[in-house]
């Protein structure tokens, strides 16, 4: 049975923190805090707009968590300063790992495709700034049902666009709400476990594996 890698991309390939830097200069030793909250606020943006049916591109999500972020911490900024911010975003770096471990299972026979909910034109500028894109089948993003993970009709949708079943399918995921989404969709999944400290949801699926490292992911899948 062929074996199918669907890659989350913000949080897994991705860093997210990773905008902490151009947030220093504004925040001090509080940007990391609000890297996070951000990040936080997208999400819940996302999962609001899905069960709204209001859906609208990830990037309205993270420029509306933006604007609430700032608000919540006080900080005031320019429109110059909050397009540089958003800029930013674009350009987030990968996990130090990341390349070498879609290398390796690139190299190893598996097929892997990014999985986002981002825009196809968002994550493939990430992807390819990142020397990411050329270990990547292809990106399918949730833009095409326009509902955001973990709705069932995104999993549903990434079957469809790549031809695979779900019980031959691995997600690889940073985000416990997307593996969870995942399983019970009767998807494989593994969880990046990146913080020693990180707990997963106490209730539904639990994930297929759990690692510390992408790297870690080859031993666990079934041989090509």
């Amino acid at each position: 049975m062929a074996t199918t890698l669907a890659f989350d991309v913000y949080g897994t390939l991705i860093d997210t923190h990773g905008v902490t830097e151009a947030l220093r200069p504004h925040l001090g030793d509080r940007a990391l805090a609000f890297a996070r909250s951000w990040r936080e606020r997208q999400l819940e943006y996302t999962y609001r707009r899905t069960v709204m049916g209001e859906y609208a591109d990830f990037a309205v999500c993270i420029a509306d968590a933006l604007d609430h972020t700032a608000r919540s911490f006080g900080l005031s900024l320019s429109a110059n300063e909050r397009d540089a911010l958003l800029r930013s975003y674009q350009r987030l770096p990968a996990y130090q790992e990341a390349e070498l471990a879609l290398r390796e299972l690139h190299e190893a026979g598996y097929t892997s495709y990014a999985f986002s909910n981002g825009s196809r034109e968002a994550v493939s500028k990430l992807l390819g700034d990142n020397a990411l894109r050329t270990y990547i089948e292809d990106i399918v993003s949730v833009e095409v049902v326009e509902a955001f993970k973990p709705s069932p009709q995104t999993y549903d949708a990434f079957l469809a666009e790549v031809g695979s079943r779900a019980e031959e399918t691995w997600l690889v995921s940073g985000n416990p709400f997307d593996v969870i989404g995942a399983r019970a969709c009767g998807w494989k999944a593994i969880w990046v476990r990146r913080l020693p400290g990180a707990v997963f949801d106490p209730w539904g699926p639990e994930p297929t594996a759990t690692v510390a490292s992408l790297c870690d992911i080859r031993r666990l899948l079934p041989p090509v």
